[in-house]
């Protein structure tokens, strides 16, 4: 028997009548910015921030009838409505609220029967309201529910030894109107897409085919493919080539957009009982909400490509991976010349913003700008190692952590993150030079200066006040 519904919230939606039971509603608000996720029912139309936490929103429209046309979220009376109860945690994306009423009890049949959805038949006014049980509308919807990981409080005086334990730093790229990273620790390098790839027989709908990276071939999948996603081919596609002991695979997504360290406790984990495994979470950014790639993705890849390449090939990379690896850089480049950070001086990397000019600053010095709060000077290395700068170039600053001030350098364009062999890696010989290795790609084809960023910061002649 359907226990007693004292009050219902009338929804319209496809030009019928509905009730939910009052007690199960949380709130009423216009629609929020949704952000659809890869891999998850249809009934799911994206994830929501709301009052800091973020939960999914279910199209009620389709929960009804599958058949049925999705309730359009543009719309001017469409609205979210929050449910809660102890077992789950949701918003339904419905396309008008009525209001809420009282049920007379000598109007209302209850249905007694615990498949049917609707539990219910209410005569309000004119109107037939079909009182619908949220529980079975949802029974077969595996709702994904995001909780924060617990870590444990930084005081405002731990060390930034302790602080950096607490980061983590992800790679943010664009696959279709979407935001996704992926841990930095598991990409090697991000190359431009060739002209063409080799073609290999008998491989998965993903996989693009074969290119020559530096003698040694790379299976190439696309990962917008791989995620269901509408494939755009255009000038900003990008590869990420990542590892998986040793052994590496290319995913193509649609446009790189930056490096940062993310504090942990800004991750939303999944579930454990999730069945979507290609999203290990989400990350919570202001008002946006970014996947993040699970890391198993790359592993069940590469896995699953090794038999496209021969025995030789193999042994080519296992002679790669055998070379000790110990810097890892960002390659940007500047006029003609191609320049390097050490990626662990790197904080993040961002679209080049508005600067604030600062009078009798230092010599070099731009400017300030404005990240998340927090006031970062901006200096020229244009200035510095006499460049020239070609202001409408699409350019981008890279924020660097030095001697634990923070402090940005505009440049033209960031071209590579990649990590370094010791055979590619050649001294600078000239003393107290700003450079302080020559790095030596493409097998000597391509020459990068490696900027010492301790005598960088002493050029610049600046206290520490002037960087905080």
């Amino acid at each position: 028997m359907v226990d007693t519904i004292e009050e219902v919230l009338i929804i319209k939606e496809q030009g019928c009548y509905y009730g939910i039971n009052t007690e199960e509603v949380e709130q009423i608000l216009r629609v929020q910015n949704l952000t659809p996720m890869a891999m998850t029912p249809d009934a799911i139309r994206g994830l929501c921030s709301i009052e800091g936490s973020i939960i999914c929103t279910l199209d009620f429209s389709y929960l009804l009838d599958k058949q049925a046309q999705l309730v359009n979220e543009t719309a001017f009376k469409a609205r979210q409505v929050t449910i809660q109860r102890k077992s789950y945690h949701f918003s339904l994306l419905v396309s008008e609220v009525i209001n809420s009423v009282e049920v007379d009890q000598s109007k209302v049949e209850y249905v007694d029967d615990n498949e049917d959805a609707i539990v219910a038949l209410f005569k309000h006014e004119d109107e037939i309201i079909q009182i619908v049980s949220i529980e079975v509308l949802i029974k077969d919807i595996a709702l994904p529910s995001y909780t924060s990981k617990e870590v444990r409080d930084i005081s405002v005086d731990g060390s930034d030894e302790d602080k950096h334990s607490h980061l983590k730093r992800y790679l943010f790229f664009t696959m279709g109107s979407e935001r996704y990273a992926l841990e930095v620790d598991a990409i090697r390098e991000i190359i431009a897409i060739p002209q063409n790839f080799t073609a290999i027989a008998e491989s998965s709908q993903e996989i693009l085919g074969m290119m020559s990276l530096r003698d040694d071939l790379l299976v190439v999948a696309d990962l917008r493919c791989y995620y269901d996603l509408d494939v755009h081919n255009t000038d900003k596609n990008r590869i990420i080539v990542s590892q998986h002991l040793g052994r590496h695979i290319g995913l193509v997504v649609d446009d790189i957009v930056d490096i940062q360290d993310v504090e942990i406790d800004k991750i939303e984990g999944l579930p454990e009982n999730f069945q979507d495994k290609k999203i290990s979470g989400v990350l919570h950014m202001k008002d946006t909400l970014i996947s993040l790639v699970n890391t198993e993705v790359i592993r069940t890849l590469v896995n699953e490509q090794s038999h496209l390449i021969t025995d030789q090939e193999k042994e080519e990379q296992a002679k790669e991976a055998s070379q000790e690896v110990n810097l890892e850089v960002v390659i940007f480049k500047m006029e003609n010349e191609e320049y390097a950070f050490n990626i662990d001086d790197v904080s993040e990397i961002i679209d080049m913003t508005e600067i604030t000019p600062v009078a009798d600053s230092q010599e070099h010095i731009k400017g300030v700008i404005n990240i998340r709060g927090q006031v970062i000077s901006i200096a020229s290395l244009y200035g510095i190692l006499k460049l020239k700068e070609n202001e409408e170039l699409d350019q981008k600053i890279i924020v660097t952590k030095i001697q634990g001030n923070s402090i940005g350098f505009v440049v033209d364009k960031v071209n590579d993150v990649m990590g370094i062999n010791d055979a590619d890696i050649k001294t600078e010989d000239e003393a107290n030079g700003l450079f302080s290795n020559i790095l030596q790609l493409d097998e000597g084809k391509r020459l990068v200066l490696m900027i010492d960023t301790t005598i960088l910061l002493s050029s610049l002649a600046l206290d520490k006040e002037e960087v905080a």
